[in-house]
């Protein structure tokens, strides 16, 4: 686990830096959703033998998994989006292929747009492009931030708990970044995400011209209405919800791999 500092904003990223075998090859980036961790939920993924050929940095964000930041901070997509282009910088990596789900999905989409000589390819898989969309951040922002730090991640926490003792194995893997996370990070996160924006995010990611593409699971809805840009290439995981990386991780592996090759 590597800690990198930013006193500037009183940062701590936490995050995996793991050698891929193939130096040429483009380094994968890949940012976790609302609640989650990257160092947790993608570390299985990319120990698979057909992803190992590129350098892969998962990166937990401000206030989840192995990251803190400061109550002042404002865990917008935008200022997130920033942050890990700062780290990048520092890294001193460019060009890399992002990868995304839910809310890092839009935070990706955030980064090519703002920092377009930070990213070469786009793979997002089940992001929030537009306001609203996402139950679990629609649910934290119907709260105030008081109410949710006093009392609402408490219930979610215990809804959780409840869902994983019946043997809901998302629900368990879940539980345990949840329970890493900032209430202050969720709140200030799907309020952020429920924003509106103008340009979307569903426009700044049609508008891009880098390769792109969307992993989605079979149980979620389609999106409404669907991309328009034929550009954009499609992926579905088979038996996977929205947290496909978990319930079907190698039909997302596969996925993954495919979209890495366009």
């Amino acid at each position: 686990m590597i800690i990198e500092a930013f006193p500037d904003e009183s940062l701590q990223v936490g995050m995996l830096d793991l050698p891929g075998t193939t130096l040429e090859a483009t380094i994968n980036v890949y940012l976790h959703g609302l609640g989650a961790s990257s160092c947790d939920i993608f570390r299985d993924i990319v120990s698979q033998p057909s992803l190992r050929t590129a350098r892969s940095l998962l990166i937990d964000l401000p206030g989840f998994g192995h990251s803190t930041a400061s109550g002042n901070w404002s865990y917008s997509m935008e200022a997130q989006a920033d942050l890990v282009a700062r780290l990048l910088h520092r890294l001193e990596v460019t060009k890399v292929t992002l990868i995304g789900h839910s809310m890092g999905g839009s935070i990706s989409i955030a980064l090519a747009w703002r920092r377009p000589d930070l990213v070469d390819r786009l793979i997002v898989a089940e992001p929030n492009l537009d306001p609203g969309l996402g139950d679990l951040s629609a649910h934290i922002a119907r709260q105030t931030e008081d109410r949710f730090f006093n009392r609402g991640y408490a219930a979610l926490v215990y809804q959780t708990q409840r869902q994983a003792a019946r043997r809901d194995r998302v629900a368990a893997r879940f539980l345990v970044t949840l329970k890493q996370a900032s209430p202050v990070a969720l709140h200030r996160g799907s309020v952020s995400l429920l924003a509106e924006r103008d340009p979307t995010f569903r426009e700044i990611f049609e508008s891009l011209t880098i390769p792109r593409a969307t992993i989605t699971g079979d149980r979620t809805p389609p999106v409404a209405p669907p991309l328009s840009d034929p550009e954009i290439t499609h992926f579905i995981v088979e038996n996977a919800g929205h947290l496909m990386m978990i319930d079907n991780p190698s039909g997302f592996a596969t996925a993954l791999r495919v979209a890495l090759k366009m």
